[in-house]
């Protein structure tokens, strides 16, 4: 039984079988390497998919749609993008600051649950972004998520003044309501 060429035989030179290995063990390097890489993509999500018999392979799920657990939550916007206009309407001082603000930010979101907020957008200048905000706060007075209600009858007392539409009256006259009921 032999076990390979003899040294004396017609092997051929060590230094160009050295060289022929070397250069096949790199590839073979190489091509291990970039299965490696391909196969970590298709297992973590990376963009390239395994061979269908891998068993590294996880089966991909059909796409389905987002489901938020919340429904305050923005659908189809980066939370960054919710964060910054959130801050920026947070940071609004003046009325012209919290109109551009709030306009910004409601042309993308739904309103947001924080009562700051929605105390903030008591002092838009267009009543029906008003209306929102006091269907908003109502919604959170019923939730008892509405802790300070002498700044709330302060701002209700403000608006009273500024309001020149009747159904806005209603929801002021609405809530005030609910702010009694919450005192008895």
């Amino acid at each position: 039984m032999t076990r390979g060429p003899n040294r004396n035989s017609d092997a051929p030179s060590s230094a160009a079988w050295g060289a022929r290995n070397k250069s096949a063990a790199t590839a073979t390097t190489a091509d291990s390497s970039a299965e490696h890489r391909r196969k970590l993509e298709a297992l973590f999500g990376g963009g390239a998919s395994a061979p269908a018999g891998n068993a590294l392979a996880p089966a991909r799920a059909p796409e389905r749609e987002k489901v938020f657990s919340s429904p305050r939550k923005s659908t189809g916007r980066a939370p960054s993008e919710y964060r910054l206009r959130l801050e920026r309407l947070r940071a609004a001082r003046e009325v012209e600051e919290i109109r551009e603000a709030a306009d910004a930010f409601l042309g993308h979101h739904q309103l947001p649950d924080d009562p700051d907020i929605l105390y903030k957008l008591l002092q838009h200048p267009t009543e029906k972004v008003v209306r929102e905000a006091l269907g908003q706060i109502s919604s959170l007075l019923i939730q008892g998520r509405v802790s300070n209600t002498v700044l709330l009858e302060n701002y209700l007392g403000a608006l009273t003044e500024r309001v020149v539409e009747a159904s806005t009256r209603s929801y002021v006259d609405g809530i005030r309501a609910q702010v009694a009921q919450l005192k008895k």
